[in-house]
């Protein structure tokens, strides 16, 4: 459970960084799911354009069930229902692989504006807790964000009108924030690249600015994003909704399970 300082600071940037979340042998479990479900061909998967190496990987929590066992852990889902103030479920699971020298950016953006624009999700009333599978420094394009910028509702964007789903999810997004529009969210905030050990969890708001670097180091950075939403704030019928693997329309609460599930062999038990 988080505590009253903790829930404070999350209000008020935007975000926390929980460390030691996840031991050793939990780590060992999900990161040894990462070649089956990395190999697994079909539109959920994305790769880089210039070396073709996974990006990510979507919805497999839905297929896989080490990682269907993860999005239902208390400690993700008991943090998740204190800050929205509501029962929720899995909006978007995605496992995002920034491999060493290979790992391509991630522009400026804010979740919500996918999440409002292609999903018809009514507010952000939602939140992404991202579990570092690996090590995240300086030098490995660790997430970076704008603390406070979940207070300025949705920024202005450069829109690629062209663009289908597809592009929700590349190095090239539909929605990326411009210079000038950056300068202004940064201005008296500054940029902030929380970093940590494997097993640390970052919780994040749906309307926080944040983007990536691509990856300079000898080292992979894969991180697995589980996204709840408020069963509250279940999504609107849109013209083209984007495939139920990219954003469920599922609006059924999460029942938690035990948390020796996950090591023991991947069951989503009831708790």
């Amino acid at each position: 459970m988080l505590t009253g300082e903790q829930i404070q600071l999350f209000e008020q940037d935007g975000y926390i960084l929980l460390p030691e979340v996840f031991d050793e042998a939990e780590l060992d479990k999900l990161r040894g799911e990462l070649p089956e479900v990395f190999g697994e061909a079909g539109p959920h998967r994305v790769v880089e354009a210039e070396s073709g190496v996974v990006r990510g990987v979507h919805g497999v929590h839905e297929t896989n069930p080490v990682f269907g066992a993860l999005v239902r852990l208390p400690r993700l889902v008991e943090p998740a229902r204190r800050l929205l103030g509501d029962d929720v479920y899995v909006h978007q699971f995605k496992i995002n692989a920034k491999l060493a020298l290979v790992g391509e950016v991630w522009e400026w953006h804010q979740d919500y504006r996918f999440w409002r624009d292609e999903d018809g999700m009514p507010s952000p009333r939602a939140l992404s807790a991202a579990i570092f599978l690996d090590r995240v420094d300086e030098f490995n394009g660790p997430l970076m964000v704008v603390p406070g910028s979940h207070e300025d509702g949705v920024h202005e964007t450069t829109v690629r009108d062209d663009a289908g789903w597809a592009e929700t999810l590349a190095a090239k997004l539909k929605y990326s924030l411009n210079v000038e529009a950056l300068a202004h969210a940064t201005s008296g905030r500054g940029i902030v690249a929380p970093k940590g050990e494997a097993g640390s969890v970052l919780l994040f708001h749906s309307n926080l600015l944040h983007g990536s670097t691509p990856n300079m180091s000898p080292s992979n950075r894969t991180i697995a994003l589980v996204s709840y939403n408020s069963v509250e704030n279940r999504l609107n019928e849109v013209p083209d909704p984007r495939p139920e693997f990219i954003a469920s329309r599922k609006f059924v609460p999460l029942m938690t399970i035990d948390d020796e599930a996950l090591v023991a062999n991947g069951s989503p038990v009831s708790a």
